[in-house]
């Protein structure tokens, strides 16, 4: 009798030590299960585990680089504030380095890896196809999959509301684009910049120099510099930190320049007439938001005008106000489809 009740006593002893272990503990397989898919370790306390939304920026120059790069970094700062993520980047990526970063950044458990700009296609499509787990996005690249979109602008706008300025503007028919490298996003813009300038002013002869830089500012100022010589008084600088040179060249020759990225007016008011505002930070606030609310598609997301990404920033001193009635009404009917822009890449 004592031997029976010993035996109970022990059964119910372990089973009451088991039902503990199991409401304290979980399971193996449950810790496994979150570490697969990302969970954050970095907290110690009882939110341990917690998923945490990541994303990651790859940057073709500096952060501080005034333009594009500049746009790209305020927007993962954006990010980070609004979507409460936890973020990350690099800067002055080379072409060689880009798989490896994007990798590194893969396996670093990040939810979303952006490459800022069309040269980082051909590392998108490889890495997105290594890491299906993961979200992939371009900026202004044409590349997609399971797990990869492409943030574009509505290319095309811009460029043409730059051409009706530039066309009013030129005296000796002459309009000189100072860019770094031929890419196929930036020749839609310059396109439709040639194609509306030359419908207002048949007699508009539009140049093309690549520095071949987009920091370089010396070598935009000198490219800016000998466009003058030959004759050309608007400069479109579209060269990201490289603007300032050809601004600076503007101001020494007296000519007209307009700025594209950034608003450049304030830089020198008697020679920029206006600028291609692109809020590159609001394009990608705007697909990574998306991405964060389950909405992510491997489709190309394209926003422009009527989202409010890009405008006409403000105007110089020179530009009539029948020119800046010109561009709103060009813009509204943009928007409205009353004019088609060519937008495809």
């Amino acid at each position: 009798m004592i031997k029976t009740i010993k035996t109970i006593l022990t059964l119910a002893l372990i089973i009451s030590l088991t039902i503990g272990l199991t409401a304290c503990g979980g399971s193996k397989g449950d810790d496994n299960k979150g570490a697969s898919q990302g969970q954050s370790q970095q907290t110690g306390d009882a939110n341990q585990g917690a998923k945490k939304f990541k994303v990651a920026m790859l940057l073709p120059g500096s952060a501080s680089d005034g333009g594009w790069s500049t746009s790209a970094y305020e927007g993962l700062m954006e990010i980070q504030k609004k979507l409460d993520a936890e973020v990350a980047f690099t800067e002055n990526v080379k072409k060689n380095d880009q798989v490896q970063i994007m990798r590194e950044y893969a396996r670093k458990g990040f939810d979303v890896v952006i490459g800022h700009g069309f040269e980082f296609s051909d590392a998108l499509k490889q890495v997105a196809q290594e890491y299906p787990n993961v979200k992939f996005a371009g900026v202004g690249t044409n590349v997609t999959g399971p797990n990869l979109a492409s943030l574009q602008f509505k290319y095309g706008e811009m460029g043409y509301l730059v051409g009706i300025v530039a066309a009013r503007a030129t005296k000796s028919n002459k309009i000189g684009i100072v860019t770094a490298t031929k890419d196929p996003t930036g020749q839609i813009e310059f396109d439709n910049l040639e194609a509306v300038a030359k419908k207002l002013n048949p007699n508009v002869t539009v140049t093309i120099a690549y520095t071949g830089s987009w920091e370089d500012i010396n070598k935009a100022k000198e490219a800016a510099l000998a466009q003058i010589a030959s004759g050309v008084d608007v400069i479109v600088a579209n060269c990201d930190a490289g603007n300032l040179g050809a601004i600076q060249a503007a101001k020494e020759k007296n000519v007209m320049v307009i700025g594209w990225t950034g608003d450049y007016r304030d830089q020198a008011p008697d020679n920029v007439l206006t600028s291609a505002v692109q809020k590159v930070s609001s394009l990608i606030f705007a697909g990574v938001k998306e991405f964060k609310e389950g909405r992510f598609k491997g489709q190309v997301d394209q926003f422009g005008l009527k989202e409010g990404v890009q405008y006409i920033g403000k105007y110089g001193n020179k530009v009539p106000k029948e020119v800046q009635d010109e561009v709103a009404k060009a813009s509204t009917d943009i928007v409205d489809g009353k004019i088609q822009v060519k937008g495809s890449l």
